[in-house]
């Protein structure tokens, strides 16, 4: 088996005598160096489209190819100069370009002349394209709605536009779905079938609960000094949290953004509710008992889904809580690592810290050596990296499908010991470090991606020398 990897910039050329031929030319240094045959054609392969092509050689660099137009647009290849990754194959005699990285999320648009509108992750669309350019491959961003069994109508990056193609079916496909409701839609549903069938990785391909994530993490024993009490929400445990706890919190299972949730504290033999959305007609109520509240309570809830949690003494900063996001990636060795930290104050009326509710963000070692010495505020940060890296792959390990990005938010106690609160799997990416122009999860995720389109070729390889392995010994 012979597998090689060399960055190469695809250019469209008008100087075939029929530009509607599949043909590419290549210099004589590339040809030699992956020993390709040039007197039979070859298979060329961009996402899932596949097709035969003649080969001429010319003394060009050797990290251009030269693709006729009718190549192109048969490969549903943008008409423009692209650098990807080229990976020939002597055993199939195959060339597979790309990687193509499709991006699924719930786009607004307005109108056919207007930009669209990628919501949150906008801007991190651009940086995604900007490493996707500089690494090599193809990068576009689609709806669940604008797929077919051939193709996506799709957004690529070209200068500042987004500009709206058929493109092929993707290697690979990164989840930002914002919405549970379109989650559980029908089309996404046919969407993930024909992912399946086509053999096409979908990662962090839905929400997580948080009642999922805590018995997940509860059942390993060294992780649960790290966890809360926590217990689907009725009218038992919310009586049996208010006897064993000072203060607790009600949250909703699939909730998100740090809405929905309630802080329960006794006060002067009187039950304190605060809420972290703007409901109940205020902030703040008091329940003289805790029947009250929960009587309220279900009337409020609508039928939800809720955990309550014990709330524990977590560290503050200038009197507002505070917590700390680790996002955390599997790289090329399906090694999970954190890529990045930050730390999130809650808004002076908020007990909540997520930033959709006003809160802040500080570089994480700035503000613990505000509350340790340097050396402990090091220590410390260097363990919140290690226990998200830690919980990452056992919620990945222990979940059913793929998973390749989460953020694991941390809270500190006033002894110093660490609290895993939550994890996202689809974590907000203005909760990131942005003062360089491309965060660490943008590289991250493009080399994981690149990752997984290539490493099918190298386990279809594989595959194929057993077959013929067992073949001989018969």
């Amino acid at each position: 088996m012979s597998i090689s990897f060399i960055p190469i910039t695809i250019k469209p050329a008008t100087s075939f005598q029929n530009i509607e031929e599949h043909r590419l030319l290549m210099s004589y240094s590339l040809a030699q160096y992956w020993n390709i045959p040039t007197s039979r054609p070859l298979t060329v392969s961009f996402g899932k489209i596949k097709l035969q092509v003649m080969i001429e050689c010319s003394p060009l660099t050797k990290d251009e190819v030269f693709f006729s137009e009718g190549l192109q647009k048969e490969l549903l290849l943008p008409l423009l100069n692209i650098k990807l990754i080229g990976s020939y194959t002597q055993k199939n005699h195959s060339l597979t370009i790309g990687p193509v990285i499709g991006l699924l999320t719930d786009l607004n648009e307005s109108d056919e002349n207007l930009q669209p509108n990628f919501r949150s992750i906008h801007s991190f669309c651009h940086e995604l394209q900007e490493v996707v350019s500089d690494i090599g491959g193809f990068f576009f961003v689609f709806h669940p709605k604008d797929v077919t069994q051939e193709k996506i109508y799709g957004y690529y990056l070209q200068e500042d536009d987004w500009v709206k193609a058929d493109l092929p079916l993707p290697d690979v496909v990164y989840n930002r779905i914002h919405s549970r409701k379109l989650e559980a839609t029908k089309s996404l549903s046919r969407l993930k079938e024909l992912l399946y069938q086509h053999n096409i990785p979908l990662f962090n391909d839905r929400f997580l609960s948080k009642e999922d994530v805590h018995q997940l993490l509860i059942s390993e024993i060294h992780l649960k000094p790290h966890l809360p009490d926590t217990a689907r929400a009725n009218k038992e445990t919310i009586i049996d949290f208010i006897a064993k706890y000072s203060s607790l919190f009600i949250k909703p299972i699939h909730g998100s953004q740090g809405r929905q949730i309630i802080r329960l504290t006794e006060v002067n033999n009187r039950y304190q509710a605060e809420y972290s959305s703007c409901t109940n007609n205020g902030g703040t109520r008091l329940y003289e008992t805790p029947e009250k509240f929960i009587r309220q309570f279900y009337r409020d809830s609508k039928d939800r889904q809720y955990i309550v949690q014990q709330a524990i003494p977590l560290l503050t900063y200038k009197n507002r809580p505070l917590d700390f996001r680790v996002l955390c990636h599997k790289n090329f060795q399906e090694i999970w690592k954190a890529t990045s930290a930050v730390a999130r104050i809650s808004s002076e009326n908020q007990f909540v810290s997520n930033l959709a509710k006003g809160g802040e963000m500080m570089k994480p070692l700035s503000l613990l050596t505000q509350l340790f010495d340097r050396k402990t505020a090091i220590q410390q940060l260097a363990l919140m990296k290690e226990l998200a890296a830690e919980a990452s792959s056992l919620i990945d390990q222990k979940t059913c499908g793929l998973f390749a990005e989460l953020g694991i938010d941390i809270g500190v106690d006033e002894a110093g010991g660490l609290w895993i609160i939550e994890a996202n799997s689809k974590p907000s990416k203005q909760s990131e470090d942005s003062l360089n122009k491309v965060r660490p999860s943008a590289k991250a995720l493009v080399e994981y991606c690149t990752f997984l389109a290539f490493s099918k070729i190298v386990t279809r390889e594989d595959s194929d020398d057993d077959i013929t392995r067992n073949h001989d010994n018969e």
